[in-house]
């Protein structure tokens, strides 16, 4: 049997123990005892710290990182939750939906944008007599300052509002 180390469980998991084939659970915000040669592993994945070890020691995870709806609002990919450094705010339930809607949201994005390119690749084709038609049958404001490029942008995007 090996020797035991005494911890500070700074995140939930789950570890071997012996005569258990299924391994015990060490909760976080309490002190217990790893079996000492895992205490590396679990301490350098953020789980664990030694008792009387200082927080933010080399593997610590800090516990006030954002939540994953909060990390994404601000711009991050889902994929990359929590931030490095962080524990996770959010089960892995809430994260797994997360991802799911980012994934479904740049592949709408994806289609959306290949539909734009369609449609000004069909328009690229029209001579500025028929442009001028286009844009008085489908009432697109453009300004007289508008370059070429800009008004077929501006009917492309009234057509795609349309849907």
């Amino acid at each position: 049997m090996s020797d035991m180390k005494a911890v500070k469980v700074l995140r939930t998991v789950r570890v071997a123990e012996t005569g258990n084939h299924y391994g015990r659970e060490i909760v976080k915000g309490t002190e217990d005892k790893v079996p000492e040669d895992v205490f590396a592993a679990l301490e350098a994945e953020g789980y664990v710290e030694a008792v009387g070890g200082k927080r933010g020691a080399k593997g610590a995870l800090r516990d006030d990182g954002p939540t994953i709806a909060e990390y994404v609002a601000a711009g991050y990919s889902a994929s990359d939750y929590p931030p490095h450094g962080y524990a996770s705010r959010s089960t892995p339930e809430e994260i797994a939906e997360a991802v799911k809607t980012t994934k479904a949201n740049e592949a709408a994005a994806k289609k959306a944008a290949k539909l734009r390119d369609t449609i000004l690749a069909d328009l690229v084709k029209l001579s500025d007599e028929d442009i001028a038609k286009v844009v008085d049958a489908e009432k697109i404001a453009v300004d007289d300052g508008d370059s070429k490029d800009v008004v077929l942008g501006k009917i492309a995007d009234a057509r795609m509002a349309r849907g």
